[in-house]
């Protein structure tokens, strides 16, 4: 049995990859391999992150590029990829822009909730950037990006785009991604159900059990 702290949350569909429809693309890794890197901390809130040196990506552009046209990738996706992330200090600026903006919608809800989402520290938190969609054990499922609790820690993808089958079309950004699970972190530190979350989240949502 897993505990409230332990527990996974993961990204709620369509942020998800199921591993039964996953065909050759799953872990294609438009940005090339992961390198190791040392660590880096938010310019403002001082999070703790390793991009694994996505942000400066170096990978075999013309194979990738070749790959992406043959599979009909549009050209605004593999521009998106091409420019990723912009500027080697852009993810930094994500984090502290994910956890800044969602503590606001928190804090916004006024009550209780505003309270406890105000004194959510950042001290213990850490994020990776993953080179692909990656395989999460517990739910059996290819997934964009996972927060642990137990760990306080935030995995997301760098950026991928889905070109075949049900899902697609996606383009999946780690900006985007991080404002999503930063919403995990926040809700789970302020004792509220992170995970679904229908209109009026995070205001009306539920205790975590």
């Amino acid at each position: 049995m897993v505990s409230k702290r332990a527990a996974l949350f993961l990204l709620a569909l369509p942020l998800v990859f199921c591993v039964s429809s996953a065909n050759a693309q799953g872990d294609f890794k438009f940005l090339g391999n992961p390198s190791q890197v040392s660590d880096q901390f938010s310019p403002k809130y001082h999070i703790r992150y390793n991009t694994q040196g996505f942000d400066q990506p170096r990978p075999n552009w013309s194979k990738k590029v070749a790959k992406m046209q043959k599979k009909k990738v549009p050209e605004y996706a593999i521009n998106e990829i091409l420019q990723f992330p912009g500027s080697p200090d852009a993810i930094g600026k994500w984090i502290d822009e994910a956890f800044e903006d969602t503590q606001k919608e928190f804090t916004e809800c006024g009550g209780s909730l505003a309270q406890r989402a105000s004194r959510v520290s950042t001290r213990n938190l850490s994020v990776i950037i993953m080179p692909t969609a990656f395989y999460e054990p517990y739910y059996k499922v290819n997934v964009a990006g996972v927060y642990y609790p137990d760990k306080h820690e935030i995995r997301v993808l760098n950026i991928y785009y889905t070109w075949g089958g049900e899902n697609k079309g996606w383009l999946r950004h780690a900006r985007d991604l991080l404002k999503w699970e930063m919403g995990n972190f926040i809700g789970a530190e302020s004792g509220i159900m992170p995970e679904p979350r229908p209109q009026g989240w995070p205001c009306n949502a539920p205790p975590l059990k």
